[in-house]
């Protein structure tokens, strides 16, 4: 009886073991969301790039940005914003004080709500339950019947502030943002015409001037005037140079004219001015009479030429 209890037991323990799952599916779980958790973590931003970014100001946030998502904010709208969302949440991240990762993890579901409006064309509520799908395993232990978040890095108070954060910048501006990914930008085309003269090649021959419509014999011996050499300039100065200066006879007044030069006054001075003045205003206004004759004469002359028939002899021709 002993021996056929114990295939009994042995029987009883051998099918419990066989029904029993293995426990591996729990370790690849685990291993599964901390795989989850990293690549959410560092997804988009690298920790490189996540570590320049809070060492840096809001301009040079804008530039490295631009840089890494290769944005185009000066001829798309869209990229602006989309640039502009990034630099606020970007600098909001260094305010709060996040780490390296908080800030990838952060970024990453940014980018995400923001390419699901863009691209999906999701919804209000279906970028709010995206959103919420983030924010799973905060602060508590999950299962293997529930899908971390991957933001379990972040404290209940942190998801508090993120979601407040959230809801201010993008949910409250949701129809915004909407509007802007899904119209069309409007294409303005600025230009501007300018004329610039452009000289003539070399090769073309330049007009001819007015002096080159005559034949070249006729502007020689006519026209052209003869230039002089610097070797004929210099011989001309040289030969100026060899002639001897005449010098100038000094006028040399006798000693009679001096003593009478200093025995005038101011009144001898004075009557010799008024009659030198007298006889010069006599002979101009003797000249000035003369032509104003002249021209009288000829006026007169004109005149004299001119036969003027007066009207009431008219009349008196035409009576008889």
């Amino acid at each position: 009886m002993s021996k056929a209890r114990g295939k009994s037991n042995t029987k009883q323990r051998k099918g419990p073991k066989q029904d029993a799952a293995p426990p591996t599916p729990t370790v690849e779980f685990n291993e599964e969301a901390a795989a989850k958790r990293i690549a959410l973590g560092y997804a988009v931003l690298s920790k490189e790039d996540s570590d320049d970014l809070l060492g840096m100001s809001a301009i040079e946030m804008e530039s490295k940005l631009q840089a890494v998502f290769q944005l185009k904010p000066d001829t798309d709208l869209k990229e602006a914003a989309i640039l502009d969302y990034y630099v606020g949440a970007t600098y909001w991240c260094k305010q709060q004080g996040y780490s390296s990762l908080q800030l990838s993890g952060f970024f990453t579901v940014v980018h995400t709500l923001l390419d699901k409006i863009k691209e999906n064309k999701a919804s209000l509520v279906e970028t709010f339950l995206e959103f919420r799908k983030t924010l799973v395993g905060v602060s508590a232990d999950t299962g293997p019947d529930v899908d971390s978040g991957g933001l379990e890095f972040f404290s209940a108070d942190e998801a508090k502030t993120i979601s407040d954060y959230l809801h201010t910048t993008l949910f409250q501006h949701f129809k915004l943002y909407e509007f802007m990914f899904s119209e069309s930008q409007t294409m303005e085309i600025v230009s501007s015409d300018l004329s610039v003269e452009v000289p003539v090649p070399a090769e073309t021959p330049f007009p001819p001037p007015l002096d080159e419509g005559i034949s070249e014999e006729t502007y020689k011996e006519f026209l052209s005037l003869p230039t002089p050499s610097a070797s004929e300039n210099k011989e001309e100065e040289s030969k100026e140079e060899a002639k001897p200066a005449t010098p100038v006879p000094a006028v040399e007044l006798p000693p009679e004219v001096k003593d009478l030069f200093n025995k005038l006054t101011a009144e001898d001075v004075k009557a010799i001015v008024e009659d030198v003045s007298k006889e010069m205003l006599q002979n101009l206004q003797v000249g000035v009479e003369n032509k104003m004759r002249q021209y009288e004469n000829t006026m007169l002359n004109r005149i004299n030429k001119i036969s003027v028939v007066l009207p009431e002899a008219t009349e008196a021709v035409d009576s008889k």
